[in-house]
């Protein structure tokens, strides 16, 4: 699938520490062309959120960081940054998977109870404007097997039909491109699209806050990223992706 710019200059790698950190070095380091990607087929120390490990079988899965300059964001609008390519990531699964995909908040893309896709955004600021940003894209395609511990599925688990990760790089990049021009356009055009694909939209969920379980339901999210919650209440509450903690069902 053709594109303007995004993934139009790839550098591929065997393997790799991180393609975050591939990315990272490169724009200290040299000019880096907006659009261009690192891709690896394996990382020894692929970042996860909250500092967790991406844990990822040797080329059987699309590991990638793209590097974006969206200037024309505010500091405070960067969640939309998150909106943009959680929907990205959504379209490009909705073709095999049948709208089964949706994005646990704040940017993890679930099938079900399952988690499919991690997003990792590093972002630079330049005074009250974005700087660049490192998108970091873990997505589960051909791996059939998962540790224990780990609440995850892939493509090939959900269809029974392997990819060609060639060709759904070429699928990512399309739909990245798309919504990121979506975004530079009109951030708030993607305000309903996003609520409404959020996993486990107005259910009661269980979630860890100051070290106990309690129970709320989704309501949606804030123009700053923040979850909204009801309590039993009837009490809107909000709370940033370090506040709290969304508890999967297993």
């Amino acid at each position: 699938m053709e594109t303007l710019f995004t993934g139009k200059i790839i550098h591929r790698f065997e393997e790799t520490t991180s393609t975050n950190e591939l990315a990272a070095e490169a724009l200290k380091n040299s000019k880096v062309i907006e659009g261009t990607a690192f891709v690896a087929g394996n990382q020894t120390q692929g970042k996860g959120q909250r500092g967790n490990v991406w844990q990822s079988h040797p080329n059987q899965n699309i590991l990638a960081s793209y590097v974006y300059f969206p200037t024309f964001l505010k500091t405070e609008q960067q969640f939309y940054l998150i909106k943009a390519v959680s929907l990205a990531i959504k379209d490009l699964l909705d073709k095999y998977l049948i709208d089964k995909a949706r994005i646990k908040w704040p940017n993890d893309i679930y099938i079900n109870d399952l988690k499919i896709t991690g997003i990792l955004i590093e972002s630079s600021t330049k005074g009250d404007y974005m700087g660049n940003s490192i998108i970091g894209i873990g997505m589960n395609v051909n791996q059939k097997q998962f540790e224990d511990h780990v609440n995850a599925t892939s493509i090939v688990l959900e269809t029974g039909i392997g990819c060609n990760l060639e060709m759904l790089f070429s699928e990512l990049s399309y739909h990245l491109e798309k919504r990121y021009l979506m975004l530079k356009r009109s951030p708030k055009a993607l305000d309903q699209e996003y609520q409404n694909a959020l996993y486990r939209l107005n259910e009661k969920t269980n979630f860890i806050l100051d070290g106990q379980q309690t129970e709320l339901v989704i309501i949606g999210v804030d123009e700053m990223g923040q979850l909204k919650l009801r309590n039993d209440l009837g009490e809107i509450i909000q709370y940033g992706m370090h506040q709290i903690k969304m508890k999967i069902p297993k």
